[in-house]
């Protein structure tokens, strides 16, 4: 799936980056094929947002149990291994319900949702940009003065680094699928040789 939009000239990229570019082209198609018809009646605005909250949560959750390794190396892990399990199914669900278009090609894209894209992908790297200073500036905290600093405060900035970063990597994705409008009727609308086929089957 070559990108007409793209500003590098064609002869000017590398043959691994558009073999790569053509793989994850496919493997979008792959994936929506795949997932054409499931959640069908999450594919609007109201199921767009309802699992963007979920999503909110579950990285609440995270950053909740994050805090807590800064006193406990084990108590934290039960609540942050559940965090992170909601927060990758429901990227999961996200990508099945808006088609993924958060990882889309530019070429399968339209004016509207490249548009809306890029700018999450912008809020995103801006929030990225804010949250890294956040552990810095315990690592700069804890140095100040001339006790010993404890293991534990360190390993709790190390997964407080982890997960503020993905955090600020699911920015754009949740951005995108708050914006997305109520989608056309008939992209949701199994074709009449499918329907057909189903029956036969049944």
């Amino acid at each position: 799936m070559n990108d007409p939009n793209v500003a590098i000239p064609a002869e000017a990229t590398p043959a691994l980056w558009r073999r790569y570019d053509e793989w994850r082209g496919n493997r979008y198609l792959q994936f929506n094929q795949r997932h054409a018809h499931q959640l069908s009646t999450w594919r609007n605005r109201r199921g767009y947002r309802r699992l963007v909250l979920l999503l909110a949560v579950m990285l609440a959750m995270m950053i909740v149990a994050t805090v807590m390794a800064f006193s406990s190396r084990t108590w934290f892990v039960i609540p942050f291994l559940v965090g992170l399990a909601g927060v990758m199914a429901s990227l999961y669900l996200l990508r099945i319900v808006t088609g993924s278009v958060a990882d889309a090609p530019v070429s399968a894209l339209d004016e509207i949702q490249l548009a809306q894209r890029n700018s999450a992908r912008s809020i995103g790297l801006f929030v990225m940009f804010v949250l890294m200073f956040v552990p810095y500036l315990v690592l700069i905290a804890l140095s100040i003065g001339d006790d010993p600093v404890s293991a534990d405060l360190v390993y709790g900035t190390a997964v407080l680094l982890i997960s503020l970063l993905l955090t600020a990597m699911c920015v754009p994705t949740m951005l995108t699928a708050w914006w997305m409008s109520e989608p056309d009727p008939e992209d949701l609308a199994i074709p009449k040789d499918l329907d057909d086929t189903e029956r036969t089957t049944q």
